[in-house]
Formats: structure tokens, C-alpha cells, sequence
């Protein structure tokens, strides 16, 4: 098993409602990159911080250039048994654990900067949504196996999983939309775990292999706007033991001050390299 830390009941469900999500879609497991959190965690392992790696959910990135005609998605997701949950793209599966399958906004057929539902034809519209941040992740991805961590599942599959810089990109300016929301006023929906689950990964991964992820990023200008709005917002709120980022760290880890301080070095370290 990949983790084997208590409280996982919630990883392995939605690593069981991923597998059903590939089973559904079939032939287009070749068109999809796994993003999220689930592929950080296939990516750093359980780690030795204090909160294990924890997740409810599954997210896809479509390449829309990749997909094929048939199946149709939304007709096999509902075959399989799941169903849509309230916003587009959004599929409930078993134990009410959700699957996300998104298409990036210059691939979305979708002019209008405040569209959700993508439309990707002969797919019915909806069956994705449109979200920013995941362009690095069409570039900067490799294969691994992507398998059960349940006793009796044997389902694997070789599956395209977003690199390191990549995930760091999705994961930063997710965060970012968040905090633009709460300034405006809104309801704030930022989340300590997003900024440990940056931590796992400025932790676990070598600068040399940010940069070189970086460097494929570089090759297509939607993925390059993208990696470069990231990298200013982690340099603006990162770099700094009292930045916005290190500060999230300390608290998703019961204000260790140690946490952030380290994650600010790691950032800064980054940061650096990238200049």
C-alpha cells in the first residue's frame, strides 16, 4: 500500500472512486493527466509531517486535443453510475466521493472569462469544467501505475501524472483565486491543507527537477503565463517566515513556527534558482 498512516479511510475512497472514474471513461484514460492532491501524494509518499496526506476527492485534467469521439463522456460516466453534483464537471461516485474532470480555459470552447461548463464537442456540454492553473500540467507530466490501495481491488492502470512543477503551479494559483476571492469580500475558501500539500512537494522534490519542469512549461505560452503568475505569487507570499504561504504551513501543522520557517527557505531556495 502506498500509505500506510492511520486515518486513511477517506484516501482510499476516493483513490477507489479515481479507478471507477478510469473504468468509466475507457479509451480516454490515454487523454487524461491526473492533478491534485492524489497525484502529489504519488509523487512525495506519505511523508514524516505530522498530518498525514488526506484527500476526498479526484481530480482530471483533459487534454482536449487528446480526446477522442467515443465513448461520450457524459453518457459513460452516467453509465457507470455517477452522477452529475451540482457544478459542471463535478461527478459524485460511490460514497458520495467526487471525481472533477476539468479542461483548461484555452481548450474550454468557451469565450466568456466567467464560463464554468466546458464545451468540448461531441461531449455534452458540462461534462467538464473549465479551470485555470492546470496549463503546465498538458506538458509537464509522466506516466506511472495508478493502482488500488485496498485489499481485493486489483485494478491498475498506467496513467499520466502531473510533475512536480506542475502540481505546484495548480496548487499556488488555486490558492491565489482563493485569496482574490476573500479580499473581495467573499466567503473565504482558502484551505491550510493546500499550502502543506505545497510544503510536501517543495520537501520532497530536488530544485534541479523544478527547474527542469519549469523548462517544459516554457515551451507553450499558455502553461508559461500560467508557471510565471505562480512563481511571482510564491515569491510575493512564500519567501518570508511571515508570508502568507508559511503562515497557512504553521497552521495546517498547529502553528509550528519551525514549519514555516522552513518552508519559506525551500520557497526562496526555488525562487532563486528559477532567476
Amino acid at each position: 500500500m502506498e500509505l500506510t498512516r492511520d486515518g486513511q479511510a477517506e484516501y482510499a475512497a476516493s483513490r477507489r472512486v479515481l479507478l471507477d472514474a478510469l473504468d468509466a471513461i475507457g479509451a480516454h484514460r490515454s487523454s487524461v493527466v491526473l492533478v491534485g492532491a492524489q497525484a502529489i501524494y504519488l509523487r512525495v509518499g506519505p511523508g514524516d509531517l505530522a498530518v498525514a496526506p488526506m484527500t476526498t476527492d479526484a481530480d482530471l485534467a483533459l487534454h482536449a486535443d487528446w480526446i477522442t469521439d467515443e465513448p461520450e463522456l457524459y453518457a459513460a460516466m452516467l453509465a457507470s453510475g455517477f452522477v452529475p453534483d451540482g457544478q459542471p464537471g463535478t461527478w459524485r461516485g460511490r460514497g458520495e466521493v467526487c471525481v472533477d474532470l476539468m479542461v483548461v480555459p484555452h481548450q474550454g470552447g468557451r469565450t466568456g472569462k466567467a464560463a464554468r461548463a466546458a464545451n468540448v464537442p461531441p461531449h455534452r456540454k458540462g461534462v467538464a469544467r473549465i479551470a485555470r492553473g492546470l496549463e503546465p500540467s498538458l506538458v509537464d507530466h509522466d506516466q506511472m501505475p495508478v493502482g488500488s490501495i485496498e485489499d481485493g481491488d486489483r485494478r491498475s492502470y498506467e496513467l499520466r501524472i502531473a510533475g512536480p512543477s506542475a502540481l505546484l503551479v495548480a496548487k499556488i494559483v488555486k490558492i491565489g483565486e482563493r485569496w482574490a476571492e476573500a479580499d473581495s469580500g467573499a466567503r473565504s475558501r482558502v484551505k491550510a491543507k493546500d499550502a502543506l500539500d505545497l510544503y510536501r512537494l517543495l520537501r520532497a522534490t530536488d530544485v534541479s527537477d523544478f527547474v527542469a519542469g519549469f523548462q517544459r512549461h516554457a515551451t507553450e505560452a499558455h502553461a508559461a503565463a500560467v508557471s510565471a503568475e505562480a512563481i511571482a505569487l510564491l515569491r510575493g507570499h512564500g519567501t518570508r517566515r511571515d508570508g502568507r504561504l508559511p503562515r497557512l504551513v504553521a497552521e495546517a501543522l498547529g502553528d509550528d513556527a519551525i514549519a514555516a520557517a522552513s518552508f519559506a527557505a525551500l520557497a526562496a531556495d526555488l525562487v532563486g534558482a528559477l532567476a
